[in-house]
């Protein structure tokens, strides 16, 4: 039951039928089930579609039915608790965010509609924050049927959480969708601050980046990040700064990407960020693979998979996986075999790390010289799954490695084969086509 403070009266009679209607959904009611005994189906539906008002006795009815009062005290306190808390998803990865959680939900039983659903927005950013993109979907699925009582600011918020989950599904046109949609909404409104713009543009930036359009995700992540430092968020300038080293390393400018990747070291070791710190290590080894500077690429992803103690597992087998590469490059199989049996012994069951399962069986082929099952896992496992997700850079790493050696065993239609693999997926890369 929702109790609240009639002299904090904010419902007009025009919203009362969306209340009707949030309140009916959220208990799992279909229309016939509140209507029955009190008043007709259809209408219910012209009160709850705010086409007409009932009566106060038919209003008083259908919320005791409904257990709820429609006089509702907007909870500032709890409110600023909320915002407060979805700030600290976007800004902390600090174990705070699921003790606020925890203690929100309490909270909320006893608050109103408004409330009420900027919570239900936020737990939904939450899911995304954990990366848990099953609850996310339910709750996406709740939030629709809830779309019609949203003002403004609900509706930004749930189409920006939108593209970030399809960003999480590797989506990354319908994220672009979802991610115009919340500008035009954010650009509607005056009572956003800048950090919040600056969020935005930061995703604008990523998803630009994912999908290739280099120079697009520059112009959106430079402007994020000049309003990072206009408000003094060294920990956003930095993520800024990495993902502006990501994109220069694309385009070739490799100076200018090194330059992004430093400036971003400095202002993490200033805020002591060990979990920046890995990322940067990390990005800082992809870029001295690709000069073909091994020995440094090597140092930097060590430092970046040792800083990575007790994160998340799926991070550390991305270092272990570039170690390989490296180790690779430089001939070295008796550190490839050390490397690549401390990630196997990480990985407690393989089919929930099935990307990284899949990189080290196609590494241990590769050191047994076992190039002819390693043609048929290739052909029969790995590959589709890289085609399914969009991984190029597999499919053109491994193809060019299996048409070298049919190649050098004088099987030209394979080595021919994958040779056509190899140049198709780059043709995609390079916009060739």
């Amino acid at each position: 039951m929702i109790k609240i403070d009639q002299q904090s009266a904010k419902t007009t009679k025009m919203d009362i039928g969306s209340k009707l209607k949030f309140f009916r959904i959220q208990r799992n009611l279909k229309q016939e089930d509140l209507a029955r005994g009190i008043i007709s189906v259809s209408y219910l539906s012209k009160i709850e579609n705010n086409l007409t008002s009932p009566s106060e006795e038919v209003l008083q009815l259908l919320c005791e039915r409904l257990g709820v009062s429609l006089i509702e005290q907007q909870d500032e306190t709890i409110l600023g608790e909320l915002m407060s808390w979805y700030k600290l998803m976007v800004t902390s990865n600090s174990d705070e965010i699921k003790l606020r959680y925890e203690q929100l939900s309490l909270k909320i039983q006893s608050v109103n509609t408004k409330t009420y659903m900027y919570f239900i927005l936020f737990e939904l950013r939450y899911y995304l924050y954990l990366r848990d993109l099953e609850q996310a979907k339910l709750l996406i699925d709740k939030l629709v049927q809830f779309h019609d009582i949203f003002d403004l600011q609900m509706h930004y918020y749930f189409k920006k959480f939108y593209a970030i989950f399809s960003y999480r599904q590797n989506n990354y046109s319908d994220a672009l969708e979802h991610l115009k949609a919340a500008e035009k909404l954010l650009q509607r409104s005056t009572n956003f601050e800048s950090a919040e713009e600056a969020d935005l543009y930061y995703l604008f930036g990523l998803t630009y980046s994912q999908t290739t359009k280099v120079p697009l995700s520059i112009t959106h992540t430079t402007k994020a990040l000049h309003i990072f430092q206009a408000i003094y968020d060294l920990k956003r300038s930095a993520e800024c700064q990495v993902l502006l080293g990501i994109c220069y390393r694309r385009i070739g400018e490799y100076d200018r990407s090194e330059e992004s990747y430093l400036l971003a070291q400095k202002l993490s070791e200033s805020l002591n960020n060990t979990y920046l710190q890995a990322l940067i290590y990390h990005n800082l080894g992809k870029l001295y693979s690709i000069r073909k500077l091994h020995p440094q690429a090597i140092e930097e992803f060590e430092k970046s998979y040792y800083l990575k103690e007790g994160r998340n597992l799926e991070s550390k087998l991305d270092s272990i996986y570039c170690l390989l590469i490296e180790y690779d490059h430089l001939g070295d199989a008796k550190q490839c075999r050390k490397w690549l049996h401390l990630g196997k012994s990480l990985m407690e069951d393989p089919e929930e790390h099935i990307e990284h399962h899949y990189y080290f069986t196609i590494f241990e082929f590769i050191l047994e010289g076992n190039y002819d099952d390693l043609d048929t896992f290739f052909l029969e496992v790995a590959l589709p799954f890289f085609q399914q997700h969009d991984f190029k850079e597999p499919i053109i790493k491994y193809a060019e490695k299996l048409a070298n050696y049919f190649e050098s065993c004088y099987k030209y239609k394979k080595a021919s084969y994958y040779y056509s693999l190899c140049y198709q997926e780059l043709k995609k890369q390079s916009f060739l086509y």
